[in-house]
């Protein structure tokens, strides 16, 4: 009986060690409005390079039911039925519906997780979303509790929330994840973080926009000693490590320096970058522009992160040197795995050289 035991827990323990680590791509759906080389649809997508595929977003109204935001490419264009169709070239791909998101606030869903009423129209009306479209789970991205509008009780009411959808979601097999601010200073205003990694199947930890124009002084996007810090941060609050997925941008947030020639990091800027040709944002840059605009590059040893400048402009962005770094981090603290936000991002057309280098990366070290 003893040698059985032994046994069963080399084997169990031999799961643990060859259990296949998350590869998240959240994929921008909206892209596909862009011009010429920036537009982007399923077609670009390699389902190969992700074991899960977050398609990006749905919202709430005010009764708390989850709606479209664009039902002309959600269902007319066939998005949503093309994105299940991805599991044809990957059998083991799970698609994920993310409702949320920054442009969708707080305020609904502090309504949302604090009536009892409006969160089973939440929980009935995801049940409908992911039974009718053929989802694997949902992705829930309220940026964030407790701020924006929200309230103190949005903590609890999340947890409540969770636990009730986790409850709901149980006879289906339907997987649960959030994606969540990164740093100390906003999780601990926002979540309970013992409490809600115990209800769902992974936390997408988003640890990037670390610095912005707002600041008034150019900054790095992603550090390693912050991402470092943050996930440090939630495994001491109780966050366990084989939930974290590391959160990885493919793309740069941007500055206009007050002065040309103090081009470092922390020098003064009066504002944002100028806006890229496919992501018409001022402030930020997909990896796919900035690896054509061939400004002048640094890669920062203290920081294990990469900025650019040409003139005024200057950006600061991940290339596959400091994403091999937050890699090799990851696999030290032994996570869940990573997330890329987002695909349209990445040189998913390869115009510098192999398709998808961040994301092709990412897989080097978590998977291949």
């Amino acid at each position: 009986m003893g040698k059985l035991l032994v046994l069963l827990a080399i084997l169990s323990l031999g799961q643990i060690i060859t259990a296949e680590r998350i590869v998240n791509c959240y994929w921008g759906t909206w892209a596909n409005y862009r011009s010429g080389n920036g537009k982007f649809d399923v077609s670009n997508i390699d389902a190969n390079l992700c074991t899960h595929l977050s398609y990006s977003f749905f919202g709430i109204n005010d009764s708390g039911n989850i709606q479209s935001l664009d039902t002309w490419l959600d269902y007319d264009l066939g998005f949503i039925s093309q994105a299940i169709g991805l599991k044809r070239q990957n059998s083991n791909l799970k698609v994920l519906a993310v409702v949320g998101g920054w442009n969708e606030g707080s305020t609904k869903y502090s309504s949302m997780a604090g009536d009892w009423s409006k969160r089973q129209n939440f929980i009935n009306s995801a049940l409908t979303l992911l039974r009718n479209n053929g989802f694997d789970g949902l992705d829930l991205d309220w940026e964030y509790p407790n701020q924006r509008g929200g309230n103190w009780n949005d903590r609890s009411n999340f947890v409540t929330l969770l636990r009730e959808l986790k409850e709901a979601f149980a006879p289906y097999g339907y997987e649960l994840g959030i994606a969540v601010g990164a740093g100390e200073s906003l999780a601990s205003t926002s979540y309970e973080i013992a409490n809600i990694a115990q209800q769902v199947n992974f936390i997408n930890v988003m640890t990037y926009d670390f610095a912005m124009a707002s600041d008034g002084k150019t900054g790095f996007n992603a550090p390693q000693w912050a991402i470092e810090n943050a996930i440090n941060y939630w495994l001491s609050q109780g966050a366990p490590a084989n939930k974290l997925v590391l959160g990885v941008g493919s793309y740069g947030r941007s500055f206009q320096l007050s002065d040309p020639s103090q081009n470092w990091p922390g020098a003064p800027c009066r504002g944002v970058g100028s806006a890229g040709a496919y992501t018409g944002d001022g402030g930020y840059l997909g990896y796919n522009e900035i690896c054509q605009n061939n400004w002048h590059t640094v890669f920062d040893n203290d920081n294990a992160a990469p900025y650019a400048y040409s003139g005024d402009q200057w950006v600061s962005f991940d290339n596959v040197l400091s994403v091999q770094w937050k890699m090799d981090f990851a696999l030290r603290k032994n996570l869940a795995g990573a997330m890329v936000w987002s695909l349209e991002t990445d040189d998913y057309r390869g115009l510098c050289g192999q398709a998808y280098p961040l994301l092709r990366t990412i897989n080097e070290k978590l998977r291949w």
